[in-house]
C-alpha cells in the first residue's frame, strides 16, 4: 500500500474523530474487529506532542492498556527466531532462550510455536493465574501426545497444520482421572466414569460405537487412556463406593449415573 492508498484507507476512521475512547468498529471490508480512538497527548514512543493521533488496536485490553498505561508480563521460555547480523550478513536461526510477552495471546502463540521447548519457571508462575498456568499444561501436554514440534524453519509447511494423530482423537472429550480412579482402572476393578444424578436425567441409554469416546488424563494432564463409553445405569453410592474415592457431600443412599466405557488404548 502505498502513501496515496493509506490516505484514502484511513478515511474510514474519519468518523470517529471526536472520540477519544476506545470505539467498537467492525469493518465490513475486511471482517476484522478493531478498537478506534484518537488523543491529543505525549507520545508514549517519543514523547512529542501528538495531536489527532490515530489509535487503532485488534483487542480492547491495548487500547485501553494504553490510556491507563498499564499492561500484563509474562516471562517463558521458549525456541523463537533470532536475527543478527554477522559480517554484513543477516543471520537468522532458532533459539531457545528466554522471553516474555505482554498479552496471554501471545504466550499461547509461543507454545503452538514450540511445545518442546516452552516452559515456565517455578519463580515465573506468579505472572500467571492457576487458569492460565492450568490451560498451558493442558493444551502443551496434547500437542505433545499428538508429536507437534518446535518450529525451526522460516518455513512453514501446511502439513503441520493436518496432525493425523489429532484426527483420531479429535472427536474424543478430556476428562481428567484422580490417582485412586485411575489405580482402580488399571487393575480392572472400575469401568465407569461417574457423574451426579439430576431430576431432568433421560436415561439410562446405550451408546452405539464410536458415538462416545474420551481421552482420560492423570491429575498432572498426562495422557493414560482412549476410551469409548458404551451403555449407563442407575446406581446408588453405597453400592460403589468402594471404588470410588471418599466424597464427604454424597451420601449412601444418593444416586449416581454411571457411565460404562471399555478402554481402547493405554498409553504408557
Amino acid at each position: 500500500m502505498n502513501k496515496k492508498e493509506y490516505k484514502e484507507f484511513i478515511k474510514r476512521y474519519d468518523q470517529f474523530k471526536k472520540n477519544n475512547l476506545p470505539t467498537p468498529f467492525w469493518d465490513e471490508e475486511r471482517l476484522v474487529q478493531e478498537y478506534v480512538y484518537f488523543y491529543n497527548d505525549k507520545s508514549i514512543i517519543n514523547f512529542e506532542e501528538a495531536k489527532d493521533e490515530l489509535n487503532v488496536s485488534s483487542n480492547l485490553v491495548d487500547s485501553l492498556g494504553d490510556i491507563a498505561f498499564t499492561g500484563f508480563y509474562y516471562s517463558f521460555t521458549d525456541r523463537h527466531l533470532v536475527v543478527t547480523r554477522e559480517n554484513g550478513k543477516t543471520i537468522k536461526k532458532f533459539v531457545i532462550k528466554h522471553s516474555h510477552a505482554h498479552s496471554f495471546e501471545y504466550v499461547v502463540n509461543a507454545l503452538y510455536q514450540s511445545p518442546e521447548s516452552f516452559s515456565i519457571s517455578k519463580e515465573e508462575e506468579q505472572f500467571y493465574s492457576k487458569q492460565e498456568i492450568d490451560y498451558l499444561r493442558r493444551v502443551q501436554k496434547y500437542l505433545l501426545f499428538i508429536g507437534m514440534k518446535d518450529i525451526n524453519t522460516t518455513r512453514k509447511s501446511m502439513r503441520r497444520y493436518q496432525n493425523k494423530k489429532h484426527a483420531k482423537y479429535e472427536n474424543a472429550l478430556i476428562y481428567k482421572f484422580n490417582d485412586f480412579t485411575l489405580e482402580k482402572v488399571m487393575k480392572g476393578e472400575r469401568d465407569f466414569r461417574a457423574i451426579d444424578w439430576y431430576p431432568e436425567y433421560e436415561g439410562p441409554k446405550v451408546y452405539k460405537e464410536h458415538e462416545y469416546q474420551a481421552l482420560i488424563v492423570d491429575k498432572d494432564d498426562n495422557f493414560k487412556l482412549f476410551v469409548e463409553f458404551t451403555n449407563e445405569e442407575i446406581k446408588l453410592y453405597k453400592d460403589i463406593k468402594k471404588l470410588c474415592p471418599k466424597q464427604d457431600d454424597i451420601k449412601d443412599d444418593d444416586k449416581l449415573i454411571i457411565i460404562h466405557f471399555k478402554i481402547l488404548e493405554v498409553f504408557a
